[in-house]
């Protein structure tokens, strides 16, 4: 993750098919996260620099000691089916070998505000 200090907000999406609607579709508050149903362990956390800028989404996983960063992707710069490979290759765990350790700091709070969203 480029922003080693940022706090994510992640929403739970039900398919890997919608995630890819809205990775492509949507410019996103820098705080935004997600992660989809059924595979909690992997993020899709906004690594954008400004949102007015390229979508840019840190793949992280998570694990016992932590989380790893598995892949860096510019969603916005992709098709929906560009985007629903991608999504469904980390699901599979094809970034998983050449990922890296990272600090991922999340607002599990229903009422997140900050200064990026705010």
């Amino acid at each position: 993750m480029m922003h080693k200090t940022r706090v994510h907000r992640v929403g739970t999406v039900d398919t890997a098919r919608h995630l890819a609607e809205k990775l492509t579709g949507t410019t996103w508050c820098l705080c935004t996260g997600f992660s989809l149903e059924g595979h909690p362990d992997y993020l899709w956390l906004n690594d954008s620099t400004s949102e007015d800028g390229a979508g840019e989404f840190g793949i992280a996983k998570r694990m016992a000691e932590g989380f790893i960063q598995v892949e860096s992707v510019t969603y916005s710069w992709m098709t929906n089916g560009e985007a629903l490979q991608s999504i469904e290759a980390a699901l599979a765990g094809e970034f998983d070998a050449q990922g890296w350790p990272v600090t991922v700091h999340l607002d599990e709070s229903p009422k997140h505000r900050c200064h990026l969203c705010a």
